[in-house]
């Protein structure tokens, strides 16, 4: 047999692989982020948002169908795609790699999908929130709500409620939904889920 060493090639030991398995859920951790402040930008900017009122060209199939009218809730069809889809590619990145590969156990693909739908959780958020940084910090000139970030009249607080905070220094008033609360415990738990490492470690 072989030596592996002495053609410089040595199989990774339970180290490398949990470091190189932190460095991958790191990547795609910050890839969901820039992707969800990203697709922010692009919704608040250059969407044809029925949420700024600008519906008039929002049709298709020769006006019988309404794109500005809500598929469910506050969701919009851009809302399912492209965003959806985008944000599920890149958050369980790591974990099509794994199943595709077969490079991790079962133990490791679990903690891959808990990643998976962190990213997913963290991109609705972030993506949300971005929406309403534009929106305060660089406004379009014909928002009604411009230089305003979350208030009690906006969809994503209408659904579940919020919290009410009052203005910081330059900022207004604005209301924290409590959908938000809830994204951050859930993809908080499945984040630790994900990155912990287990007393007895198999790769």
């Amino acid at each position: 047999m072989k030596d592996p060493d002495r053609f410089g090639i040595r199989p990774p030991n339970e180290r490398d692989m949990l470091t190189r398995r932190r460095v991958s859920f790191l990547a795609s951790s910050i890839l969901v982020v820039i992707f969800a402040v990203s697709y922010g930008y692009l919704e608040y900017y250059y969407i044809n948002d029925p949420v700024q009122g600008k519906t008039a060209n929002l049709t298709v199939r020769d006006g019988t169908h309404r794109v500005a009218t809500p598929i469910f809730g506050g969701f919009y069809s851009y809302h399912i795609f492209p965003m959806m889809i985008i944000f599920i590619l890149v958050s369980f990145g790591p974990f099509f790699d794994s199943v595709s590969f077969n490079i991790l156990g079962r133990h490791k693909r679990r903690k891959t999908l808990s990643l998976g739908f962190a990213g997913v959780i963290t991109a609705f958020l972030i993506e949300d929130f971005a929406w309403f940084v534009y929106r305060w910090w660089l406004p379009l000139d014909n928002d009604p709500n411009r230089g305003l970030l979350m208030q009690a009249s906006d969809w994503t607080v209408r659904t579940l409620g919020g919290i009410s905070i009052g203005g910081i220094d330059s900022v207004h008033p604005f209301v924290i939904p409590y959908w938000y609360l809830l994204a951050i415990f859930l993809a908080g738990v499945l984040f630790y889920s994900a990155f912990r490492t287990p007393r007895n470690r198999t790769f």
